[in-house]
């Protein structure tokens, strides 16, 4: 059976008879764009050479710094123009505002959602944001539970964002301790 299979994901040619891709002739890449030809966007990137193909990655984001809500709340001049990794449920978010707010224990924050794109948020599901800390918070959050305790001063415009439902909180929040220590020593 001569033949091309033609799918989202690759085309292959197959040996008669034998059912195996004879030569592997397109795959898709993982996310990024292909081009026949690539250059650098900006001042940031760098050519990045990966199983014999050329690719262009933005190399000054940083991963960001895990920290806890409470740290953010409590010491919020700290912490501004830093790019810091959060992680906390998803209590309400609006779409039309870009606006979310992430909740750990009685501690929230207000995240701007805007460079992330369209996505679908659940509430209740436990989030983990890298992003920027700005000192510029227009509005206030606002559906505030009872008791809760935030910092008007402080939004997160976060840049990458993944559901991490599942997490333990209390294991995690151990493992960084552990690491900080680690790091300080």
């Amino acid at each position: 059976m001569i033949g091309f299979l033609r799918s989202a994901f690759s085309t292959t040619l197959f040996r008669p008879f034998t059912g195996q891709p004879a030569v592997r002739a397109v795959e898709a890449a993982r996310g990024m764009k292909v081009r026949s030809s690539v250059k650098l966007m900006c001042d940031g990137c760098n050519f990045v050479r990966r199983r014999g193909r050329l690719f262009v990655r933005q190399m000054d984001l940083e991963p960001g710094r895990p920290v806890f809500l409470d740290e953010l709340v409590q010491q919020p001049q700290l912490h501004t123009g830093k790019t810091v990794r959060v992680t906390g449920t998803l209590h309400a978010y609006s779409p039309v505002t870009d606006r979310a707010e992430l909740v750990d224990g009685q501690y929230l924050l207000v995240v701007d959602t805007q460079l992330l794109g369209v996505q679908q948020y659940h509430v209740g599901q436990t989030y983990q944001l890298i992003g920027e800390i700005d000192s510029v918070a227009d509005q206030a959050p606002e559906s505030l539970f009872d008791d809760a305790k935030f910092s008007l001063e402080i939004v997160l415009r976060a840049r990458v964002g993944k559901s991490v439902d599942g997490l333990d909180m209390a294991v995690y929040k151990k493992s960084v301790h552990a690491v900080r220590k680690f790091l300080d020593t």
